[in-house]
């Protein structure tokens, strides 16, 4: 497999979005690859401003095309951007397939194990993913430890 590269939490949840629009990995592709933005804007109801988004993507050196080809994983993501990445990639709301329990933490997820994989294959390491005997899992923002301490060699 291919080493997935990293994208923003914005650009993750775009490009779910658009898949969750119908638009199909071939004109996605296809689209940013060109750095053309009217098949998108023809096939999505959104109000994206695409070229804006691909200008960022690709001054931060984001490779979308091989993101939407290979995978990608997020490199940070905040709470509410990852109920919207739930929400486009998963098709999953908080209230009917989760719960929104202390800050940072959602609850109750049913996942199926392609779900699972995807998350912990997508996920920032800020986040961790417990997967509960009763078959359900929980999504936990972890707080990144910062030490001035160097290590013990």
């Amino acid at each position: 497999m291919t080493e997935q590269v990293r994208i923003s939490q914005r650009s993750a949840i775009l490009i779910e979005r658009l898949r969750s629009d119908g638009i199909t990995e071939e004109v996605l592709i296809q689209s940013l690859d060109q750095q053309e933005e009217a098949p998108l804007r023809a096939a999505s109801s959104s109000d994206i401003d695409f070229a804006e988004w691909m200008n960022y993507a690709a001054e931060h050196g984001e490779q979308l095309v091989q993101a939407v080809r290979d995978g990608y994983r997020m490199t940070f993501t905040t709470v509410p951007g990852m109920k919207n990445w739930l929400k486009y990639a998963l098709d999953m709301k908080a209230g009917r397939d989760y719960t929104e329990g202390e800050e940072g933490r959602l609850d109750g997820l049913q996942l199926t194990l392609e779900q699972a994989q995807q998350l912990k294959d997508t996920i920032a390491v800020n986040w961790v993913l417990l997967e509960h005997e009763d078959g359900t899992a929980s999504l936990l923002l972890r707080a990144l430890l910062t030490s001035s301490v160097p290590p013990q060699l």
